[in-house]
């Protein structure tokens, strides 16, 4: 074509690359991409058996055409097969293609690159040499340029962090990206407005449910429940024992189920001794954990020397030997890679297989010294502890210098807030009495003696009788007849309560001959007003009436006024059976005085209570309500929902033998609700008198 000469360019019908040009010379040759898209079908087969998801599978289904989801959780807890589930379910959405990439963050080796999960994926997607695309900067924009405008799915399958998945998110308008981690991502929440899920552990009827689908009619099994519970609600664990079972048709479910309950032995057992790592429990919680910084693998392991599942940070604090904020950094963390549970409130929790495995890398990698040590400074914390709320539930009972140091502890400011403590931290308390080690014997029997007034207060009978036996077995061990003889009083208190009165009373002539070989007046006088509560239960009241004598006149000579106080509540009820009635109201009015004087709610609760039960049996109905709601007021306020029960119990037989039936329905009802809620077995009393009471009209 000549310059200046007038020309008319047309192209008609179809064509795949046209070319306009004044001259051409030599060879031409013209290549092109083909001009439809590569659809990518990359995810693997579901794998089946998928139960108790439901929310999960509801939130996933709703997320927009272009939305980002970070799917965290701990090792073995199934995110992967939630995701592979979901995918292959609503493959149809996704027309444009499905992307995987299993990115290796936690494994046996390294982490897989950015630019090389990138590189898989141009393949993927039709671009032949990606290596020529030299920084991951070009090969992610790349990506975005490919994945625009699809209709599309990209699974980022055991992501290591944020900065592992940046480079590999599609555009605004790529498609659905779901990033499955054993650390919850929060960067990616913030700044890419990612939807954040957790996947929890099996709740235990869903865990059934996996264990029928995998074993059968054998999960019929009375045990199976067992088992389940032993899994900890893990299917990776869960599936292993079932493939067991499955594989050995003979296999007894008892025995599994014993080789499980050995803590020694559980991560054993959930491994399939196969080639396939991914396939041993022990092996999936070693690659979240070698990748921890030091810090968080030392604290890691010292968890696994708590015996509880819950805990506080103060408590960590202690077993780190280190401040509160350093523990409470170093849990927050761990949290975030689902190593250990956030609660809320300061609390914090451990997965139990995650727990026995943190215990057995303690036992490897911490010498026996360090061990003992964070041990005991755990025992420090929760046996000081639990001497300063006892002080304030009971400001006047016998106290004695502990064993071991008071770290920082916790600020309590009254009464309800140390039975808040104690409530939370029982179970806690309870498992270190339990730790059957030679080094804490001394710290086992104080703090089982730092418990009684709450075991008294709560009528928590079981633990209460648990934890002295413990203590007992402790005191003998070491030795120590004084510390023997405190725990076999407060044995013996419980044995009462439980009406084993004849091993009661081993427990308390043992005692008494302890004090009086040590010299100890106090506990002396101890023993015989305890035994004296058994000779009255037996109808022995001389007898009984004697030895309360002998205590009082120990406890008024040395100015115990609390214990005067008790002794004359016990005499009151001797004499009550005895039928001096005048001799009861006397000492019981003096016992409430002096209650009231300490500033001793319980005490007070106690002697009103048995004041309306003396004017009671004396007929005199008005003083002994008026007794009653005074008991009532006391005990409310020491927070005893069992004394509160009794007094409402008395309130509402008082009212029903007036013929007022309406009132003791609901004076009876309230009793009912307070003793099952302090798991009380007195109740039933109240149901069958409730049972007899003629239907309202």
């Amino acid at each position: 074509m000549t310059p200046g000469h007038n020309a008319h360019n047309s192209l008609t019908g179809d064509a795949t690359v046209a070319v306009q040009a004044g001259a051409i010379h030599g060879d031409v040759h013209i290549t092109t991409h083909a001009s439809t898209r590569t659809v990518p079908r990359q995810l693997p087969a579901d794998g089946g058996g998928l139960t108790g998801r439901e929310d999960l599978l509801a939130r996933l289904d709703a997320l927009p055409p272009s939305g980002l989801v970070v799917l965290s959780g701990m090792a073995g807890v199934g995110k992967t097969a939630l995701v592979l589930h979901w995918a292959n379910r609503v493959i149809h959405e996704f027309p444009d293609g499905q992307l995987y990439v299993d990115l290796h963050g936690f494994g046996g080796g390294e982490p897989l690159r950015p630019q090389d999960a990138l590189a898989a994926f141009l393949r993927a997607l039709g671009y032949a040499r990606p290596e020529e695309l030299a920084t991951v900067e070009e090969r992610a924009a790349h990506f975005r340029t490919l994945m625009s405008g699809r209709r599309a799915l990209v699974v980022l399958d055991n992501a290591l962090s944020a900065d592992h998945v940046r480079p590999l998110l599609p555009g605004p308008a790529g498609g659905v990206v779901v990033v499955i981690s054993r650390h919850q991502l929060s960067g990616l929440v913030v700044q890419h407005a990612a939807t954040a899920l957790r996947v929890e552990p099996l709740a235990e009827d869903a865990g059934m449910t996996l264990l029928r689908a995998q074993i059968g009619d054998r999960a019929r099994h009375p045990i199976a429940g067992t088992l389940v519970r032993l899994c900890a609600g893990l299917p990776l664990a869960l599936r292993i024992v079932s493939e067991r079972i499955s594989r050995f048709p003979s296999t007894d479910l008892d025995g599994v189920v014993a080789d499980l309950a050995d803590e020694h032995a559980r991560l054993d057992v959930l491994d399939t001794h196969d080639d396939d790592a991914r396939s041993a429990v022990r092996t999936v919680f070693s690659w979240s954990v070698r990748s921890l910084p030091a810090p968080e693998a030392r604290a890691f392991r010292l968890l696994g020397l708590h015996p509880g599942a819950e805990f506080s940070a103060n408590a960590v604090a202690a077993l780190l030997d280190d401040s509160h904020l350093t523990a409470t950094t170093l849990l927050r963390s761990l949290a975030r890679r689902h190593l250990v549970l956030d609660l809320g409130s300061d609390r914090f929790g451990l997965h139990d297989l995650l727990r026995i495995y943190a215990r057995e890398t303690c036992d490897l990698v911490d010498t026996v010294e360090d061990r003992q040590a964070a041990v005991v400074r755990l025992f420090d914390h929760y046996l000081h502890m639990a001497d300063r709320v006892g002080r304030i539930v009971m400001p006047h009972r016998l106290r004695f210098p502990l064993s071991g140091r008071a770290a920082a502890l916790l600020d309590i400011r009254d009464r309800q807030d140390a039975l808040r403590w104690l409530d939370l931290e029982r179970r806690n308390l309870e498992a270190m009495c339990a730790i059957d080690d030679p080094m804490l014997d001394g710290r086992r029997w104080q703090l089982a003696y730092a418990l009684r007034d709450y075991y008294f207060l709560t009528k928590a009978l079981d633990g209460w009788l648990t934890t002295h036996r413990q203590a007992l077995l402790a005191c003998v061990r070491a030795n120590d007849p004084l510390a023997e003889a405190r725990t076999r009083n407060n044995l013996g208190m419980v044995l009462v309560e439980m009406n084993e009165l004849d091993e009661a009373v081993e427990h308390y002539r043992r005692a008494l001959e302890l004090f009086e070989e040590l010299g100890d007046g106090h506990g002396r006088s101890n023993a015989l007003a305890n035994e004296a509560a058994v000779l009255r239960r037996r109808g022995e009241f001389a007898a009984a009436l004697r030895n309360q004598k002998l205590a009082l006149d120990w406890y008024r000579g040395s100015g115990a006024h609390r214990n005067v106080g008790i002794t004359l509540r016990s005499m009151a009820l001797v004499e009550t059976e005895l039928g001096h009635f005048d001799d009861a109201v006397e000492h019981i009015e003096e016992a409430v005085d002096i209650a009231i004087g300490l500033g001793s709610e319980l005490d007070a609760a106690e002697g009103f209570g048995r004041l309306g039960r003396i004017r009671h049996r004396a007929g005199d109905h008005l003083l002994a309500e008026i007794a009653f709601r005074q008991a009532a007021l006391h005990a409310r306020s020491c927070g005893s929902k069992h004394e509160e029960a009794r007094a409402l119990q008395e309130l509402g037989a008082l009212a029903a033998s007036a013929g007022d039936l309406d009132e003791a329905r609901r004076r009876w009802n309230a009793a009912l609700e307070l003793y099952r809620a302090s798991g009380s077995t007195e109740g039933s009393t109240v149901a069958e008198a409730l049972a007899r009471l003629p239907t309202s009209q």
